[in-house]
């Protein structure tokens, strides 16, 4: 039995990863709304008919499952493959806020697709209501306050598409960072955890995502980093490949260098065992001026294999060893300071290759990293190396705000069988039932994490004596790395 449920759950990761794993194929990026297809034998860049929007900073687009582009975003419309707005797919965000950008989004992951099944579409946006708007204008009090969702169902209008709910608030009269939206399969293969964070402070809003419904899973809130607020145009929020780590940076004031970095349960949506890195003091705008230093972070990327985390400063690129906490100087500034070109959010193309976006200059190319899992100079920096110089009077801008749509499914453990649960015997709890207090066996230093049977995770310990006098009684799980373990409080 243990051998055909480990055999089945394999098959559902396969099918899973390989129904979803084309639809971050295409991208629309730039000035231009320039396209750019991946595909086996090489990177191909094409004009298209967006000339009108711009695609430089809160842009996002999801394909179809053979990698063909069916929608993409500017930040505050939604356009189908043909460059037309989809039927109900403009303006959906408060109309002040939206004519003072000139109806595109200016700030960094502020929008973004979760596809459903049955061509259903999630579209998420941060925004400013008109309210909010108006006190902006009036005393300089510009935060965000709404964070919205539409609806997308590319069956209605013979197969064209269409909103069929338009801006739904998922939150309202809040504090939200104006970037640093990102989305992560749950364990389940189908739904979606998106991850907000707040403008002051560190605080993470929680939303569960399903096929019919939405759930708001409230906030965890950590005690650091304190960033600054204001000018949080660029900022960026990550998950690593396989989801099991997130990493948050914004660009505050005042500028920190402050990097957010904790696990991840795709199960329950926990974050858990956090901890703050600081970028290493650089020089911030001349390379010659040995002077002018500073700690600042404006985005980041995990590489493919989760170990090595990739943080931009305006101009310099720099790895972080999440095995051995180490910081290396990968490059600095890709272009003359006089361009007034800064790095920007990144993120990890199909290829696997670390795709670096702008932020101002009028730069036709993005920067990359051929072999992000490699430690150093190894890793094969290559400036300016996405060209899209051929595609007429355009910039760059920055890859689309996506998710990893080809993340799998998963077991969550606290929802499998007893048998799953007895394939880890060596773990040795006793007494159990107790009504005091556990002791553990052959974890010497690791981590105890009990949890409850909603995956609730009440307290963890490295100690090898668990004292739950003060829990109810019940039934919970104990882990400890990859074993779990059924107890009873009595």
């Amino acid at each position: 039995m243990k051998t055909i449920l480990l055999i089945l759950v394999s098959s559902f990761i396969s099918i899973s990863i390989y129904a979803q794993n084309k639809l971050g194929n295409e991208w629309i990026t730039g000035g231009g709304g320039n396209r750019v297809k991946f595909t086996q034998s090489g990177i191909f860049t094409s004009d298209n008919k967006f000339i009108l929007s711009y695609f430089t900073k809160g842009n996002s687009n999801i394909c179809d499952t053979n990698g063909n582009l069916i929608l993409c975003s500017d930040g505050y419309n939604v356009y189908d493959s043909n460059a037309n707005y989809l039927d109900g797919g403009d303006t959906l965000i408060p109309k002040d806020y939206f004519i003072s950008k000139n109806g595109f989004s200016v700030a960094a992951q502020s929008s973004i697709f979760l596809p459903m099944d049955s061509g259903i579409y999630y579209f998420i946006t941060p925004t400013m209501s008109d309210s909010q708007y108006a006190d902006c204008q009036a005393n300089s009090n510009c935060h965000f306050d709404l964070l919205l969702y539409n609806i997308i169902d590319m069956k209605a209008n013979g197969g064209a598409g269409k909103v069929v709910k338009r801006m739904q608030p998922l939150m309202e009269h809040a504090f939200l960072s104006k970037t640093r939206m990102m989305a992560c399969r749950h364990a389940n293969g189908k739904d979606w955890w998106l991850l907000k964070q707040s403008e002051f402070g560190n605080v993470v809003f929680k939303f569960l995502f399903t096929q019919d419904s939405i759930y708001n899973y409230g906030s965890q809130v950590f005690n650091s980093p304190s960033w600054g607020s204001g000018w949080d145009l660029r900022g960026q929020s990550m998950f690593s490949q396989d989801g099991s780590k997130y990493a948050t940076t914004v660009d505050g004031i005042p500028a920190t260098g402050e990097v957010f970095i904790a696990d991840f349960d795709r199960c329950y949506g926990i974050l858990s065992n956090e901890k703050i890195i600081y970028t290493p003091e650089l020089n911030y705008h001349d390379p010659n001026d040995t002077t002018l230093k500073q700690r600042t972070s404006v985005g980041l990327a995990f590489s493919p294999n989760g170990k090595l985390l990739y943080v931009m400063s305006p101009h310099n690129l720099l790895q972080y060893d999440l095995e051995d906490n180490t910081w290396y100087h990968v490059a600095g500034l890709d272009t003359s300071y006089q361009k007034f070109q800064d790095y920007s959010s990144s993120y990890l193309g199909p290829d696997n290759k670390l795709y670096i976006g702008n932020f101002g200059g009028l730069s036709k190319q993005m920067s990359v990293v051929n072999n992000p899992d490699v430690k150093g100079v190894g890793c094969n920096f290559c400036p300016r190396c996405l060209r899209l110089d051929t595609l007429g009077n355009i910039t760059a801008g920055t890859p689309p705000c996506m998710p990893n749509y080809g993340l799998g499914a998963q077991v969550c453990w606290a929802l499998v069988n007893d048998e799953l649960l007895m394939l880890n015997e060596e773990l040795v709890v006793y007494p159990n039932p107790s009504s005091a207090i556990f002791y553990i066996k052959n974890a010497d230093g690791k981590k105890k994490e009990l949890y409850s049977v909603l995956g609730e995770l009440l307290f963890s310990t490295k100690a090898d004596e668990m004292d739950v006098r003060n829990i109810t009684k019940g039934m919970y799980y104990l882990r400890v790395e990859n074993q779990i373990k059924k107890i009873i409080v009595e």
